[in-house]
């Protein structure tokens, strides 16, 4: 499934509230990214259709390995345009 900008800037967010709080829930990214509530919560089904995330039964988020490849993927190719 092809990924789009708004859509790393999600899963980098989840995973810097994940790395500060321990958790992250919906409510959290839309504090944090001052978004409304049907916004976040589109992009969170859209990101789990394309298993980039997935939430457990207290509805947390949590990154999949196909997450955390997109990050790691987004950081190489714009350290690459820095250097």
């Amino acid at each position: 499934m092809k990924i789009y900008v708004s859509g790393e800037d999600y899963l980098k967010t989840i995973l810097m509230l994940q790395k500060k709080n321990g958790m992250v829930r919906s409510i959290d990214l839309a504090r944090h990214m001052v978004d409304s509530n049907p916004s976040v919560s589109h992009a969170v089904k859209t990101l789990r259709e394309g298993r980039f995330l997935m939430m457990d039964q207290d509805y947390c988020l949590h990154l999949t390995d196909i997450g955390r490849e997109v990050i790691v993927c987004c950081q190489s190719s714009k350290n690459s345009l820095i250097t």
